[in-house]
C-alpha cells in the first residue's frame, strides 16, 4: 500500500509531479493555466498555500522564528546566540536609563543580602556617587514624526508607561498615529512575544502582497485581466518559496559563502525569463518591466507588512 501510494503520487504522470516541473520552468504554469490546460496541474493557490506553509514550518523548526541572532567568537570559533529582550533595548536607545535600570538592580539585591546596615550603607553610598558622577540624563527625550504630527517624548516613558497611558500623556489623537505608537511600545517592552506574533502573522502579509502586486501590474498592463496577474503572482511565489527552501536545506548540507548570491541570480532570471513569456512584448519593454519590477515589489511588500504590522498591535 505504501509503494503504490508513492508510485501513484510521484509518478511522473501525477499532478504533484507535473506541477513541480512545471513550477521551475519560468511562466509555464500561468501559461498553461490561461490556456485552460489545467487538468495535468494543482490549482495555483492550492501550490502557493502548501509552499508557503512548509516554508513557514521549517523557519519555525529551524528556531528562526525564536528570533536568535549570532554572533561569532574568534577565540574559540564557537557560534553563541542572542535573543532580543528588553534590557537589550533599553542599552542601545537610552544607555543612561540601563545603567540607572542595573545600578536600581544591584540596590535592590543588595537590600536582600544579609550585611551590618552600616556595610550596606557604605555601599549604596559608592552607587549614589557613581550614578552622580556619570551625570546620567533619564530625562532624554525623543522625537518621531508620522504622518500628521511631531512627538517629543521622554525615552524613558517608552519603558515604564503603558500603551494607554503614552498614548494619553503625549495626546497622541491620530488613529494612525496611535497604531504606530501600539507597535513601537508593545515591541520595546516584549519585543520577543510581539515579533513571533508578528512572525506568525507574516503568511497573511505575503497573500496581501500578492493581491497587491496584482492590482499594481493591473496598472501597467491594464488590457490584461487582474487574474492573469494574480495567478502570475501565486506562480512567482510558489517559486520563491521553493528556492528558500532549496537554499536552506543546501546551507544544512554545506554552508558557503556564496549561496545567498547564487539564489539571488537565479530568482532574479526566473522573473525576467517568465515575465518575458506571460506578457509577452518587445525586449525593451520587458527589461523596462523587469527594472520597475523590484521598486514595485518593495512597496507592495513593506505596505503588507505595514498593515499586518498594525493589526498585530491591535490584538497582541
Amino acid at each position: 500500500m505504501i509503494g503504490q501510494f508513492f508510485a501513484n503520487t510521484f509518478n511522473i504522470e501525477s499532478k504533484i509531479t507535473q506541477t513541480a516541473i512545471g513550477l521551475v520552468k519560468p511562466g509555464f504554469l500561468t501559461r498553461e493555466y490561461l490556456a485552460t490546460r489545467r487538468v495535468n496541474y494543482l490549482s495555483p493557490i492550492r501550490v502557493f498555500v502548501v509552499l508557503m506553509f512548509t516554508l513557514f514550518l521549517l523557519m519555525s523548526l529551524a528556531d528562526i522564528d525564536n528570533l536568535r541572532f549570532t554572533s561569532g567568537e574568534t577565540e574559540n570559533k564557537s557560534v553563541k546566540g542572542a535573543e532580543i529582550d528588553r534590557s537589550e533595548l533599553l542599552r542601545y536607545i537610552s544607555p543612561d536609563s540601563y545603567i540607572h535600570q542595573h545600578l536600581n538592580d544591584i540596590s535592590q539585591w543588595l537590600e536582600k543580602q544579609d550585611l551590618a546596615i552600616d556595610k550596606k550603607g557604605q555601599i549604596q553610598q559608592h552607587l549614589a556617587s557613581a550614578e552622580e558622577l556619570m551625570a546620567l540624563d533619564l530625562d532624554k527625550t525623543g522625537e518621531l514624526t508620522f504622518f500628521s504630527h511631531t512627538y517629543t517624548f521622554k525615552q524613558n516613558d517608552i519603558y515604564q508607561l503603558s500603551v494607554e497611558e503614552f498614548i494619553e500623556k503625549y495626546q497622541v489623537s491620530s488613529l494612525t498615529d496611535q497604531l504606530i505608537f501600539r507597535a513601537i511600545l508593545r515591541f520595546t517592552q516584549d519585543p520577543k512575544g510581539f515579533l513571533k506574533f508578528l512572525f506568525g502573522n507574516m503568511t497573511w502579509a505575503v497573500f496581501l502582497d500578492v493581491l497587491l502586486m496584482a492590482g499594481l501590474f493591473k496598472l501597467f498592463y491594464p488590457r490584461t485581466h487582474y487574474v492573469v496577474h494574480f495567478v502570475y503572482h501565486l506562480h512567482l511565489r510558489s517559486f520563491i518559496f521553493l528556492a528558500i527552501m532549496l537554499g536552506m536545506g543546501l546551507y544544512w548540507l554545506y554552508p558557503f559563502p556564496y549561496l545567498t548570491g547564487m539564489l539571488s541570480v537565479l530568482v532574479l532570471s526566473y522573473i525576467a525569463i517568465s515575465l518575458h513569456r506571460v506578457y509577452p512584448r518587445n525586449l525593451f519593454k520587458t527589461i523596462i518591466y523587469f527594472i520597475m519590477f523590484f521598486p514595485l515589489a518593495m512597496i507592495s511588500f513593506f505596505t503588507a507588512t505595514f498593515i499586518v504590522m498594525f493589526l498585530s498591535s491591535i490584538m497582541f
